[in-house]
């Protein structure tokens, strides 16, 4: 009762919802006290081992829900001793996390079917349609967001994400995610979309406020002069933006997208998407170098390497200015 597809649950979530409030009132700050009553240099040795044994975990994880344990061959038929010996290290890693993931899920099942191979480019909710849509999505929601400014503000503003090109990452990562989640769901009503939208697009674009003001120490955003905010991340009105997206994007813009992209030659479009995705790697890249240097330089900080040369020569001040009209340096 009151779940999604199994997925999800209102008594579970009523739990998690209770665990954040006991981790973030008592639970994190007890923890906060106690690291700083071991010694740095232990605490830097203990981190890393937590993190490699943390990356083993994950990374044992994820290849036991492949189902790359039953695709390995046999001991008996590796010759070679060392190869012999790294797969009986992957073996007894496979076979204690899977025994572990069992135990806790008796229902999984770790042996994938056979997906039949469509004559159709970028077919159902493939990698390849996903990405394309990200592009999509970035763009157009960088144009969006430059014509809603130029209405409200009076002036044309620069809202993108990154420094060569219209594209907004936020949008871009918003399409692809909820269309990826909720693909089974588009053609449920506008009203449910809706509410999905607002509830699952405030909580991205928390996370992603969050993320940016760790990673480049900047504000991109800030609604703390609107109602209804919570710490200036979001607020009620744009979660509302959301939930119109989702019913627009679902309703009007996803389906003929959809067609164009599947009625793209298999050659051709594997070669556009892949030539893509170089691009926006190395575009992200460049970015956040720019945008770590960027910052660097408001505190003061001198080039130290060609690196910070090239980048303050080439992404000076009046560029980051230009390109982030609204970032906001957090000291």
């Amino acid at each position: 009762k009151w779940n999604l597809d199994g997925y999800i649950c209102l008594s579970a979530s009523v739990v998690w919802g209770a665990l954040g409030l006991v981790t973030v009132k008592w639970l994190v700050p007890l923890l906060m006290r106690l690291y700083l009553l071991v010694p740095a240099g232990l605490a830097h040795v203990l981190l890393w081992i937590f993190a490699i044994l943390l990356v083993i975990d994950l990374l044992g994880t994820a290849l036991t829900l492949g189902g790359l344990r039953y695709k390995l061959p046999r001991v008996d038929e590796v010759n070679n001793r060392l190869a012999n010996l790294t797969l009986r290290m992957g073996l007894w890693i496979f076979d204690r996390t899977e025994r572990r993931m069992r135990t806790k899920a008796p229902q999984l099942d770790l042996i994938r079917p056979k997906r039949t191979k469509s004559t159709v480019f970028a077919a159902g909710c493939s990698f390849y349609k996903i990405f394309l849509l990200f592009v999509i999505g970035a763009f157009l929601g960088d144009i969006t967001e430059t014509i809603f400014c130029r209405i409200t503000a009076g002036y044309w503003m620069s809202r993108s994400s990154l420094v060569w090109g219209p594209f907004s990452i936020v949008w871009g990562l918003a399409i692809a995610l909820v269309t990826q989640v909720l693909y089974k769901y588009k053609d449920r009503s506008a009203f449910w979309l809706f509410g999905m939208g607002t509830l699952l697009g405030g909580a991205y674009e928390y996370l992603c406020s969050v993320f940016t003001e760790i990673v480049f120490g900047a504000v991109f955003w800030d609604y703390s002069a609107l109602p209804f905010n919570l710490g200036g991340r979001i607020n009620l009105l744009y979660c509302f933006f959301w939930g119109l997206a989702a019913v627009a994007w679902f309703k009007v813009l996803f389906p003929p997208l959809d067609r164009l992209i599947e009625s793209l030659p298999r050659r051709g479009g594997t070669i556009l998407t892949w030539c893509l995705v170089v691009f926006m790697a190395v575009n992200m890249i460049v970015s956040s170098a720019a945008l770590i240097r960027y910052d660097a330089r408001l505190e003061g900080v001198t080039a130290q390497t060609s690196l910070d040369t090239l980048l303050d020569e080439h992404f000076d001040d009046s560029y980051m200015q230009r390109v982030y009209p609204k970032l906001v340096h957090m000291n």
